[in-house]
């Protein structure tokens, strides 16, 4: 059994990120990461827009909170 411990960006695409940060100077634990749903849809599906709008104020809180000098917007 898998346990998904919500850190985002840890499998292929992680690693190609963490190469893409080491290329630049810069290591993960510099940035923070967050995506716009806070859990991941059954069988790892893309989320539905509306399951997307549900968790945006989560979002914008943690936005808020982090206060970052940049914004990288990924899809």
């Amino acid at each position: 059994m898998k346990i998904d411990y919500g850190e985002p960006f840890v499998g292929r695409a992680g690693k190609l990120m963490n190469m893409a940060f080491q290329t630049v100077g810069i290591k993960r634990e510099e940035v923070y990461i967050a995506n716009i749903v806070k859990c991941r849809p059954p069988s790892n599906r893309n989320p539905e827009q509306e399951e997307a709008v549900a968790c945006l104020n989560y979002l914008r809180n943690q936005v808020l909170l982090v206060k970052p000098e940049i914004i990288v917007l990924l899809r």
